[in-house]
């Protein structure tokens, strides 16, 4: 097992959906479902007995990507859509399946071609579809062959070539382009037929057909008049069946948003005759703030310009409520109805099996921003952020290894600091510390951060195991008053290390440093205290790094408050009494703040508690006063 499977082990949520394992080529494997996704992938990699078959290829897995979905029938739906788009070769396939086709027109060629085609390739081509089934392709190329002969032959003609004609232009399947019966502007003309064709236009192909039809009446050529008649029929006759085949109403592509303090990420699914065929994420660098309607227009307006099928409805997650944005909307919508050749409409669902579907993107969105933003960087991009960080806080060298603080309580009872390290822009694990504060007793911040320094350069002047080395920077969470608390503890110990607070937004996303800038090398904030701020979103590389940090130090202190907070409730007097479950005791302690506050409180100060009755309250206090009785 390789250090990427072993990191994305760690991440794996405890969801239903499909997992996809991959070789070092990058081919998939196996596609498998899973009820818990967490537990059913972390089982491969365990000692645990498999089939020979399985066994084989787990030694080929050189990484692993799932899909999260609502339950574990859709999981099992999407779990056979992509065995028959993959055909892995672990799983058992059914021998016939040939997945889903395309009609692929080959406008690189000088006269094009129109084919069958089992997936989209960039070269040059233009592709339609993918359709339900071989049938539905096979038909509608045999009504171009009627309609618009284009060639069916692979040779490859250059302009003024000229070759024997075969049989296909004796039978009339072919205008003869290699023995020069049609001009190269002529083929370019019925080409352009056949993509308004292909794109739906089939009312401008037949009027053009009956014009045609009836100036060869009028010339009394009365078999040429015939030939278009049938032409005419067969553009009839595809237009009703392409009612079924390629506008099902099960055609759509459902697209979500989901952010952190950064970046956003958009995700769709192609769904083709009820099935998810396809999907594809975007990632948008430092739109975190932008709003989710403007990132979907902008993804409407670029990926559909450049999109070979559009289908007739788009369900997005945005609540399209202002003026401006319904305008937007109808724009698009006529914009996207104007590539199709026919209506196309966004929508947003409000209840039902497509807002479940809508909701199922937007996860796996927020899956694969997730990912991204924790894997390590292999093009250098940890280097450039701290090569940027070391140049906005004028630092006298790179700042390789980073301490960030932040505190946690639980009412004035379970106090906490956590200490994470950052090396090399990336975390550390094995150096994060935690304090519990022995000092401070009730909430206070500022107190807080001071006592957890004031223990941290103790231990390092005690050369204890684990606080040697010492950072190049320090963080904290917090604004001027943190970070003036934290400059105080360095200065009674003498050490000297920058300090900057990390500062987030009224969203509560990471939003600026503030500290004791000495050069203006960027456009600053003036703060109290004498302290400036540094906006970060026009760094984003920055931007990321501190997000990443102020996060993680966020998410670490949180962990241990929660191991105190349980480890204290485990052990609470309350739990020998009846009335009193897991919520109340949490909601008693957490607003009295310790058992011996709720042991001295009335009846009536125990029934402001939310949640707990006077009944409730009566028990309680009984239980503790029950010798006054």
């Amino acid at each position: 097992m390789n250090d990427t499977i072993r990191e994305d082990l760690k991440k794996l949520p405890e969801k239903p959906g499909v997992y996809i394992m991959r070789n070092s080529e990058d081919a998939v494997l196996y596609v498998g479902k899973a009820r818990v996704l967490k537990n059913r992938v972390r089982s491969y990699f365990q000692n645990t007995p498999h089939s020979d078959r399985i066994t084989v290829m787990i030694s080929q897995i050189a990484r692993f990507e799932y899909i999260v979905c609502d339950s574990e029938y859709e999981a099992l739906l999407l779990e056979n859509n992509l065995i028959k788009k993959y055909k892995p070769k672990y799983n058992v396939l059914l021998k016939d399946d040939k997945g889903y086709p395309y009609i692929k027109v080959t406008l690189s060629e000088a006269f094009p071609r129109v084919t069958l085609a089992r997936s989209v390739q960039k070269d040059g081509s233009k592709y339609f579809g993918p359709y339900h089934s071989t049938w539905a392709v096979n038909t509608t190329l045999e009504a171009i062959k009627a309609i618009l002969p284009l060639r069916p032959c692979s040779k490859k003609l250059r302009p003024g070539a000229v070759l024997r004609p075969c049989l296909n232009y004796h039978m009339g399947l072919c205008k003869g382009p290699c023995c020069g019966k049609i001009s190269e502007k002529e083929y370019a003309a019925m080409t352009q037929d056949v993509l308004a064709f292909l794109n739906g236009h089939l009312e401008d192909l037949e009027q053009k057909l009956r014009g045609k039809m009836l100036e060869a009446a009028d010339a009394l050529d009365f078999e040429q008049a015939a030939v278009y008649r049938e032409k005419i029929k067969a553009v009839r006759m595809i237009e009703e069946k392409q009612k079924i085949v390629s506008v099902s109403e099960d055609d759509f592509d459902a697209a979500a948003i989901e952010k952190n303090d950064v970046d956003a990420c958009l995700q769709v699914f192609f769904i083709r005759g009820g099935s998810v065929v396809g999907r594809e994420y975007f990632i948008f660098e430092g739109a975190a703030a932008d709003s989710d309607e403007a990132i979907m227009g902008s993804f409407i307006k670029q990926f559909y310009a450049e999109n070979y099928m559009i289908p007739p409805r788009i369900y997005i997650q945005c609540r399209l409520d202002s003026d401006a944005e319904r305008e937007e909307q109808e724009f698009l919508q006529t914009w996207l109805s104007g590539l199709r050749g026919a209506k196309c409409e966004l929508i947003t669902p409000q209840r039902g099996s497509k807002k479940k579907l809508v909701e199922m993107v937007r996860m796996n969105a927020g899956i694969a921003l997730a990912n991204q933003a924790s894997a390590p960087g292999g093009d250098g991009r940890e280097q450039k952020a701290l090569e940027i960080l070391q140049e906005a806080l004028a630092l006298e060298k790179l700042p390789a290894r980073i301490e960030a603080y932040d505190i946690s309580n639980t009412g004035d009872s379970e106090i906490n600091a956590s200490l994470i390290v950052f090396v090399n822009g990336l975390p550390y694990k094995k150096a994060y510390k935690n304090f519990n504060m022995k000092e401070i007793r009730q909430r206070n911040d500022v107190g807080s951060m001071q006592e957890a320094l004031r223990r941290r350069f103790a231990a390092y002047e005690e050369n204890r195991e684990g606080f040697k080395a010492l950072p190049d920077l320090i963080l904290v969470d917090g604004g001027a008053g943190q970070v003036a608390a934290a400059e105080t503890v360095l200065q009674e110990k003498g050490i000297r290390i920058p300090v900057y607070g990390m500062v987030k937004d009224d969203k509560h996303r990471t939003r600026s440093l503030v500290g004791a800038f000495t050069e203006r090398r960027h456009p600053l904030i003036e703060n109290r205290g004498g302290y400036r701020e540094l906006v970060l979103r026009d760094h984003i590389e920055l931007w990321r790094l501190i997000s990443a940090i102020q996060n993680e130090a966020h998410r670490f202190a949180i962990q241990q408050n929660r191991k105190m907070t349980q480890k204290r409730y485990r052990l609470s007097e309350l739990d020998q009494i009846p009335s009193i479950g897991e919520k109340r005791k949490f909601a008693l302690l957490k607003h009295f703040g310790s058992l011996a506050a709720i042991r001295k409180a009335t009846a009536e100060q125990l029934a402001e508690v939310k949640g707990i009755s006077a009944a409730s309250a009566a028990s309680i206090y009984a239980y503790f006063h029950k010798e006054e009785t």
